[in-house]
Formats: structure tokens, C-alpha cells, sequence
């Protein structure tokens, strides 16, 4: 068997390792969730627009799920809803969109602040829902970003056909 002093080395040496584990485990720790409300936001960050929704800035910080978001496209009706999630503070992302959808064109139509955030904008013939919302779970916030366009009145209306015109707003399926 082993001998006293093996044994305590031996012991002495999983204590060690362990104590670093759990000091490594703690400092990544602490950037998973409470990490700074402005992340997203420094200055070598940059807001995009997404592909297919090109009147929406989105910040940076902000990853699109794919498996959640959709689009619709018939003759009468454009649409979809997008969602991203990222660790950037729910007021922020408020803020962020608040003051940036007006500069393309949106009108703030309303807003509900409580433990989630609704904001609602609209253009012509366009409506656009934005949810806020953070999940406990994984430390994220959620956004949520529906969106619609009467296709028949951007494009004249009768049931032309013709869909899209106007602002850029397409709809096609995600890849």
C-alpha cells in the first residue's frame, strides 16, 4: 500500500488542484453574469443591420437564434419575428432602440416598462413589436422583434402581387 507520506503528498496535491479549479471557475465566473451593463457598447463595437430586415439596427453584442426567428412572405403580407439574445442590460437595449428606430424612420407608438419591456413602432403600412426580456437561466437578455408590412398597400394595393417596394424590408427564408 501507500505509504503516510505519499498518501499526504498525495492529498496535498488534489487540494491544490482543486483550490485552482474553483479559483479559475470563479474568475470566469464573474464576466458570464455580471459582467457591464454596457457590453455591446464600446467603441470598437458596431450596430448592424440584419439581412433581411434592413430598417432595424441591431447592436453589437446581440447573436441571432435562428431556430426562433422566422419570416413570412404571402401576397398580401411581409413578416417575421426575429430573435437574439446577448449580455447586454435591458435598459440599455431600450435606450438603444429607442433612440435609433426614429432615425429610420419609426414612430414610437408605445411602451411598456415592467419586468419586461414592449415597445412598439410604426411606419406606413408597417408595425414593429420589440420585446425585452432577460433569462435567469443563462444570464442573457432575449429580444424579440416582430415585424409586419401590408404588402398590397406598399404596392399599390388590388392584390398586385408585388411584394416589397419601398425602404428595402425583404423577407426570404433563413439559411
Amino acid at each position: 500500500m501507500f505509504s503516510k507520506s505519499n498518501q499526504i503528498y498525495s492529498l496535498n496535491f488534489f487540494a491544490i488542484v482543486l483550490l485552482l479549479l474553483l479559483l479559475t471557475g470563479c474568475t470566469n465566473f464573474g464576466t458570464m453574469g455580471g459582467g457591464d451593463s454596457q457590453e455591446g457598447y464600446s467603441s470598437a463595437s458596431q450596430p448592424y443591420y440584419p439581412s433581411d430586415f434592413r430598417e432595424i439596427l441591431i447592436p453589437d453584442g446581440l447573436d441571432m437564434n435562428r431556430e426562433d426567428s422566422m419570416f413570412v412572405k404571402t401576397n398580401s403580407f411581409n413578416g417575421g419575428v426575429l430573435t437574439f439574445d446577448g449580455r447586454i442590460d435591458v435598459i440599455s437595449l431600450s435606450d438603444f432602440f429607442e433612440g435609433s428606430m426614429p432615425k429610420n424612420g419609426w414612430k414610437l407608438s408605445g411602451v411598456v416598462k415592467a419586468k419586461n419591456y414592449l415597445l412598439i413602432f410604426t411606419k406606413p403600412d408597417k408595425t414593429c413589436m420589440i420585446t425585452i426580456s432577460e433569462n435567469k437561466l443563462n444570464f442573457k437578455t432575449v429580444v424579440n422583434i416582430y415585424i409586419s408590412e401590408d404588402a398590397e398597400a406598399v404596392a399599390g394595393g388590388a392584390g398586385a402581387g408585388s411584394v416589397g417596394g419601398g425602404d428595402n424590408f425583404s423577407v426570404s427564408p433563413l439559411q
